[in-house]
């Protein structure tokens, strides 16, 4: 292609938006955040601006904030060689792999139309073939961006890509067209996630999008559910927006959709659940509440569609309790005070410090001293560790959620605290581990649904790795990827998306997944908690424990899957 003036013009797009000093064409800027889903470095194609034909770049940029933010540069460009507009979306579809009759469909003109325009860019661009077209297609960036006739799922193109993840992101239902190939002519089964990519929770709602997104991708590769294609629904929230939860469920519900999933959104919005019931189809979270699973237990009728795909947040406690008198009781760690600090979000979804708690320490041996509650926006780090660094306890609990805790992690480090630090669940955050860095070693963390290091973990992450470029954390891409298996299984087995009996096949069937194994049949429909739920290891999920020596996580509990004679104390203290 040719740049026609050396005018370029350059944007910064965010999964929640742009900067707010930029004006990009709101469809540029929604193939930029499908970039960003997509997990590509960079990217160019060819867009068709109002003015004229444009040449993008795009490319992944490191933030400050939440998430990974796109570098989209604009250029002026024009054809090269003389191709007309339909010929560049021709030789696209051509790069994609697909047949004149394929085209066709997607053009809205006839097979042999379209073999004469292929004849002409075999002239026009000096190749014998159609994968010589292809090539240059792919070489020369010509690919145009929207697709033609829509997203093709099915290629790995990078452009391909980009448009299907932006097109789900966008909670549109992509148009059907003849390049589904093996799929039937029944309506797809549709599903709906939703997904916390604005503010504070955007990590770990990318982690949730890629992982499910990959299940939706390898089951319509494997010809879909029945020779029914997937149709994934992603909108977009702000955890701590309920206009935005309430907005999102709606417009899924609209669209019809089969089922629904994420991942807490619901832990901090309960109000939702009455909308989701009032729809009726199923619905999969890991919101980690007991008060949810209550709901459930206590209302079948209005809330048996809702399974909560991991224990509730009460196994944190016994599981925090029992590590501690086990260090003890095995000889790997004796300090002379055994106290506790617990650290903990102003927010219901993050109270773990509680009556509770402080019985279960006081049976094991140990103190809780104080709590510290701060506020989950804006807290002031500094004032915290230096309240911290007062109170010289043997062991700091953390138990706010959000991944930016990493920065008081990091302040702790560099005042030299001694003691132990332990995270519930926000370690696990790849996030967290980007921020805190070498600041990180020596804590232990903790979750009651992570991915087993195991050979289908170990399958499942290098799949995410190749696809988008980084190693997925270690809770919420394999949990959304499982609750899309689980689901798929369902529909599978009563061969139908009909909600009553695939509610029906999620109560009464045993799952092995990537974060253990789920068993949903309980009265309150939520996975069971080994070993202190269930002491059988094929009825539940692990609550994993896990330390960070030299950079790496090592699992110490439970066993066999961890080994806690691997524990490395803190440093000695004076006192």
């Amino acid at each position: 292609m040719t740049i026609t003036s050396p005018r370029v013009q350059e944007y910064r797009v965010r999964l929640s938006g742009l900067d707010p000093d930029d004006h990009c064409d709101p469809e540029l800027a929604e193939l930029a955040r499908g970039f960003i889903v997509a997990g590509r470095e960079s990217a160019r194609f060819l867009w068709q601006a109002e003015h004229g034909w444009c040449a993008v770049a795009m490319s992944r940029e490191a933030d400050d904030d939440e998430a990974a933010s796109a570098l989209v540069t604009v250029s002026p460009a024009t054809l090269p060689r003389g191709i007309t507009t339909r010929e560049a979306q021709v030789l696209t579809l051509v790069a994609l792999g697909l047949t004149n009759g394929e085209i066709a469909g997607r053009l809205g003109t006839r097979p042999r139309t379209v073999s004469t325009q292929v004849e002409r860019l075999l002239v026009k661009l000096d190749q014998g073939s159609r994968a010589g077209l292809a090539a240059v297609a792919v070489d020369a960036s010509l690919i145009v961006l929207p697709l033609p006739g829509g997203p093709v799922d099915s290629v790995s193109i990078a452009q391909a890509e980009i448009h299907h993840a932006a097109v789900t992101l966008s909670g549109r239902v992509a148009p059907r067209s003849e390049d589904a190939v093996g799929f039937t002519r029944r309506r797809s089964i549709r599903l709906g996630t939703l997904a916390p990519l604005i503010g504070a929770a955007a990590s770990d709602g990318l982690e949730l999008v890629r992982g499910a997104s990959i299940a939706v991708r390898e089951l319509n590769a494997r010809g879909g559910i029945d020779g029914r294609e997937i149709e994934h629904l992603i909108e977009e929230v702000d955890l701590f927006d309920g206009g935005t939860v309430t907005a999102a469920i709606e417009r899924l519900t609209a669209a019809a959709v089969d089922a629904l999933h994420t991942n807490y959104v619901t832990a901090e919005h309960p109000e939702a659940l009455a909308l989701l019931a009032d729809y009726g189809r199923p619905f999969l979270h890991t919101a980690t509440l007991e008060s949810q699973v209550a709901l459930v237990r206590d209302d079948p009728a209005g809330y048996g569609m809702m399974f909560q795909t991991c224990p509730s947040e009460e196994y944190y406690r016994l599981g925090f309790a029992t590590f501690l008198r086990e260090l003890v009781r095995e000889g790997r760690w004796n300090p002379p005070g055994r106290s506790v600090v617990a650290l903990e979000a102003d927010s219901a979804t993050s109270r773990v410090a509680d009556d509770t708690l402080r019985a279960l320490l006081d049976e094991a041996g140990w103190q809780l001293e104080h709590t510290i509650r701060t506020p989950l926006h804006a807290p002031r780090w500094a004032r915290i560790a230096g309240e911290i660094e007062s109170r010289d306890p043997d062991v700091l609990l953390i138990s706010h959620f959000l991944p930016d805790v990493a920065e008081l992690q990091r302040l702790l480090a560099a005042r030299g605290f001694r003691g132990l630090v332990y995270y519930v669940y926000a370690a696990s955050i790849p996030r967290f581990q980007a921020v805190a860095g070498a600041s990180s070693e020596g804590i232990v963390w903790s979750t009651v649904t992570g991915r087993y290091d195991d050979a289908m973990g170990e399958r499942f992450q290098r799949r995410f790795a190749l696809r988008y470029g980084d190693p997925p954390g270690w809770s919420q891409a394999s949990a959304a990827y499982d609750q899309v298996m689980l689901l798929a299984g369902a529909w599978a087995g009563v061969r139908s998306a009909d909600p009553e009996r695939t509610i029906e096949h999620l109560r009464s069937t045993i799952s092995r997944g990537l974060n253990g194994v789920y068993f949903l049949g309980g009265p309150g429909q939520a996975a069971l908690c080994y070993p202190y739920e269930t002491e059988d290891s094929s009825l539940g999920q692990a609550l994993l424990i896990y330390q960070v020596q030299n950079g790496t996580p090592v699992a110490l509990s439970p066993a066999p899957k961890g080994d806690l004679r691997r524990f490395v104390p803190p440093r000695a203290r004076a006192r």
